[in-house]
C-alpha cells in the first residue's frame, strides 16, 4: 500500500462516495468535520485529484474517483472478510449494507430482517436510506447495495433484480368521511383535498402518482411528504384521501382509525421487486442479504379479497 495511504483514508473515501457530504460522513466515521475534509486533501494529494467537488448541492465525484469507487469498496470487502475469518458465511462477518427504499418496507419488512441479523449475521448492520430516482444510475448505483422499489418506479434496465411480493393501492380516509366511498367517480376523487406521498421535495415524484398522471388525472395536493406512514394519520381527523400500499393501510388503520375504498381507477398490480448493481452479483454476503429479504418477503400474509 501506499506510504501515505491507510485504512482509514479508504474508509473516508468509500463513505464520502456514499453520502456525497463531509458532515454526515463524518458521523458515519465517528470523526470530526475538520477531520473528514483533513483526509480528503491528503486522498487528493495521494491520487493527484480533487476526487470530489462541491457542486452548490453535494460532493460530485470527479471520473478518477468514478473508476476508484468500486476498486476501494473491493478491497475494503476484502479486509473484513479476512478478519471476520469466513470467505462464504456471513456469520460473523461485520459488514454494512445500504438498502434505498420507501419507509412502507422499512415498516413491513424491517422486524423481521431484524430477528434474522440477530440470528445469523449480529454483527451485520443495515441501513435503510429514502430512495430518489438518481441513486440507480450509471455507476452510482453501486454506492447503494440494494433498492427495493415497485416495479417500473425508476430506471433499472441495467440492474440485476428479484420480485419479492405483489401489494395494491388503497384509497384511505377518515371512517367518517362520506366524500369517500366505492364506486366514487374520478371527479368527486380530484375535488377531494389530497396527501401525497413524493420522494423529492418541491415536486411531485412516486409511483402511484404517475399512473395517474399518465391517464390525465390531475387534482390538487394539499399536503406532500416523504412518508407513507404518516399519510393515515394526516387523513383520519381531517377531510383529506389518500393512495397508499394496501399492506400498510391495512397494518396502521386500526391504530388511527382509517378506512380503506378502492381507487377511483384501476392500478395494474403493485409488484415489489429488489434490484442490486450487477457488481454485486457474485459477493457471498450481498447474496445472503438477497436470500433473507426474499424468505421474509414470501412469508408475507395474502393481501385479502376485498377492502
Amino acid at each position: 500500500m501506499h506510504q501515505n495511504l491507510d485504512l482509514k483514508l479508504l474508509q473516508v473515501f468509500d463513505v464520502l462516495w456514499a453520502e456525497r457530504n463531509v458532515s454526515r460522513t463524518a458521523q458515519r466515521v465517528h470523526r470530526t468535520q475538520s477531520a473528514v475534509s483533513a483526509s480528503l486533501d491528503r486522498l487528493r494529494t495521494v491520487f493527484e485529484d480533487p476526487l470530489f467537488v462541491w457542486n452548490g448541492r453535494e460532493m460530485q465525484p470527479t471520473p478518477r474517483a468514478e473508476a476508484l469507487a468500486p476498486r476501494i469498496r473491493q478491497i475494503l470487502n476484502l479486509i473484513d472478510e479476512t478478519v471476520a475469518g469466513r470467505n462464504d458465511d456471513p456469520l460473523g462477518a461485520r459488514r454494512d449494507f445500504t438498502i434505498a427504499t420507501a419507509d412502507y418496507i422499512d415498516f413491513l419488512l424491517g422486524s423481521r430482517l431484524m430477528r434474522c441479523l440477530e440470528r445469523e449475521a449480529p454483527e451485520a448492520t443495515v441501513y435503510f436510506l429514502a430512495v430518489k430516482a438518481y441513486m440507480a444510475r450509471g455507476v452510482r448505483a453501486r454506492d447503494t447495495d440494494m433498492f427495493i422499489v415497485p416495479k417500473g418506479a425508476m430506471n433499472t434496465a441495467r440492474l440485476s433484480y428479484r420480485a419479492l411480493f405483489v401489494d395494491r393501492y388503497v384509497c384511505v380516509a377518515a371512517r367518517d368521511n362520506d366524500r369517500v366511498y366505492p364506486g366514487m367517480p374520478v371527479e368527486e376523487f380530484v375535488a377531494i383535498p389530497q396527501a401525497t406521498f413524493t420522494s423529492t421535495p418541491g415536486s411531485l415524484t412516486s409511483h402511484e402518482t404517475s399512473h395517474l398522471a399518465e391517464l390525465g388525472i390531475r387534482y390538487a395536493n394539499r399536503i406532500l411528504t416523504p412518508h407513507y406512514m404518516a399519510l393515515p394519520a394526516i387523513v383520519a381527523e381531517s377531510g383529506a384521501v389518500a393512495i397508499m400500499q394496501e399492506r400498510l393501510a391495512r397494518l396502521l388503520s386500526p391504530l388511527v382509525g382509517v378506512k380503506l375504498v378502492p381507487p377511483p381507477v384501476d392500478y395494474p398490480p403493485l409488484e415489489i421487486n429488489l434490484y442490486w448493481d450487477p457488481y454485486f452479483d457474485d459477493d457471498p454476503f450481498h447474496r445472503w442479504l438477497r436470500e433473507t429479504i426474499a424468505d421474509i418477503s414470501a412469508a408475507l400474509p395474502p393481501l385479502s379479497g376485498d377492502y
